[in-house]
């Protein structure tokens, strides 16, 4: 048997999103026919709950604005094939509310899911050894976040990989979180889970796709044959949503460079009514509102540094190709 542990984020990921409506039918087949038995923790199962709807409606939203955009760009510019092309908009309009349904539709197939899984309780044990790693500051608590409910996940899926041990058994571990859980090598877990994945038995894996194929490596390849998946062009919406973040991670780290240089006196915080200007000096209104912003920044993501020179590289390339995308220039990174 193969015990398999989903992680919150990895529900509600294959909940919503289309290309994954392949993965969701692998595993109702491997749960089905007894080759797979999902171990859910009540946790995840109360935290999917509350999120389900959220994720949903956004889903929605994003579809009908994608929408409104295509029909507004084919009105200003279709020309000669205006006419047509407004008519195939109209039938796909008459059809969002049914596209925007398949979202709850696939909620459903997932709850279905887990009404059949396993259901793991959060012991007192697991909560202590928790409350352990985050006084070690072990990992998931390696970056400045409350990744309390991540860290009783890990410890549940070890009291479950210890309590039923029996010949033949494998557990695998499966999130989407990889910020929490893995190492720079988003397949392999952070340094500080590695005794727990040291069985041959125990395997970690970031992606549910690379899980399903290996318990199965046909299952996944006949669902998305099944489905004619393809991988599609990302939104315009997607796109804007990723150049913002990384707006704000390029901007964060320039302040974290600036509060650098003041702590070591190459910049001086002066009064507002100083009329100087300059790379060495900052007024310290500007000061206090970078000071929120900043704040604003590490509460609103998960990893906001500190980068080597390669990662800092990596990022600015992330930013810089979108951008020239949608027409700025290779070296456009302002801020």
């Amino acid at each position: 048997m193969h015990y398999m542990m989903l992680d919150t984020c990895v529900l509600l990921d294959i909940s919503t999103r289309k290309t994954d409506f392949p993965i969701v039918s692998a595993l109702e087949e491997l749960v089905s026919t007894g080759n797979v038995k999902l171990v859910i923790p009540d946790l995840a199962v109360s935290e999917f709950n509350r999120n389900k709807d959220n994720v949903a409606e956004k889903t929605t939203r994003r579809l009908s604005q994608e929408f409104k955009q295509v029909r507004s760009v084919v009105e200003e510019f279709s020309g000669n094939n205006k006419g047509t092309a407004i008519e195939v908009l109209k039938e796909v309009g008459s059809r969002l509310p049914l596209l925007s349904e398949a979202n709850y539709a696939t909620i459903s197939r997932v709850e279905h899911l887990i009404e059949k899984s396993l259901k793991v309780e959060a012991t007192d044990s697991a909560k202590l050894a928790a409350v352990a790693r985050a006084l070690d500051k072990r990992a998931p608590f390696h970056i400045s976040k409350n990744s309390m409910a991540d860290a009783v996940l890990i410890e549940l899926f070890t009291e479950f990989v210890i309590n039923n041990q029996s010949g033949g058994d494998a557990f695998v571990f499966v999130t989407h979180n990889h910020n929490d859980f893995s190492s720079k090598d988003h397949r392999e877990p952070h340094q500080d889970f590695s005794e727990i994945f040291s069985s041959s038995n125990v395997h970690y894996f970031s992606t549910i796709s690379s899980a399903i194929n290996f318990l199965d490596e046909g299952m996944l390849e006949d669902a998305q044959f099944e489905y004619d998946f393809a991988q599609e062009t990302r939104s315009l919406q997607e796109i804007l949503s990723a150049m913002d973040e990384l707006v704000d991670k390029v901007w964060y780290n320039r302040h974290c460079n600036r509060a650098y240089h003041m702590k070591n006196g190459n910049i001086r915080i002066i009064p507002d009514d100083d009329k100087r200007y300059g790379n060495e000096v900052i007024h310290e209104s500007i000061w206090r509102s970078a000071l929120e912003a900043a704040r604003k920044v590490v509460e609103k993501y998960d990893d906001t540094g500190p980068w080597d020179d390669f990662e800092w590289g990596i990022l600015n390339g992330k930013l810089s190709a979108p951008r020239w995308v949608l027409g700025d220039e290779w070296d456009m990174l302002d801020t």
